[in-house]
């Protein structure tokens, strides 16, 4: 009987780490913080939205990681990773060049500057370089 017990223990423990294993607790995270910022959008304040840029003018044409800055009634700003300043951003044109669901990709007219962000936060963005 108590084989058999510990059988079933150990058979539920291996359960639990393979659910445990699926969980995308990194994306669970993101998602309640994505929720947060688009409250606080909605609200009228300023959000920092995470992206990812290549300009040749701000990045030297590599990609890098930083944040997008929309909303509380001011212009939309770049910070790259590791950045403190600020820099204005206010590309032309902006159109949809790819999209799934992890990224909405964005290219200018010309193609020098292209803006990679999470499906979820792309309107806000458009909706503030329309303003």
């Amino acid at each position: 009987m108590s084989e058999l017990l510990a059988a079933v223990f150990r058979g539920l423990v291996v359960l639990a780490g393979h659910l445990a294993s699926m969980l995308d607790l990194h994306e669970l995270w993101e998602r309640r913080r994505r929720r947060a910022r688009q409250a606080a959008l909605a609200r009228g304040e300023r959000a920092e939205l995470y992206a990812v840029l290549r300009d040749p003018d701000r990045t030297g044409g590599r990609e890098q990681e930083g944040h997008v800055a929309v909303g509380g009634g001011e212009g939309v700003t770049w910070r790259g990773k590791g950045q403190r300043q600020l820099v204005a951003f206010r590309p032309e044109g902006l159109t949809l060049q790819a999209a799934d669901r992890k990224a909405v990709t964005l290219c200018s007219a010309d193609g020098r500057i292209e803006l990679r962000l999470h499906p979820d936060e792309a309107p806000w963005l458009l909706r503030a370089l329309e303003d």
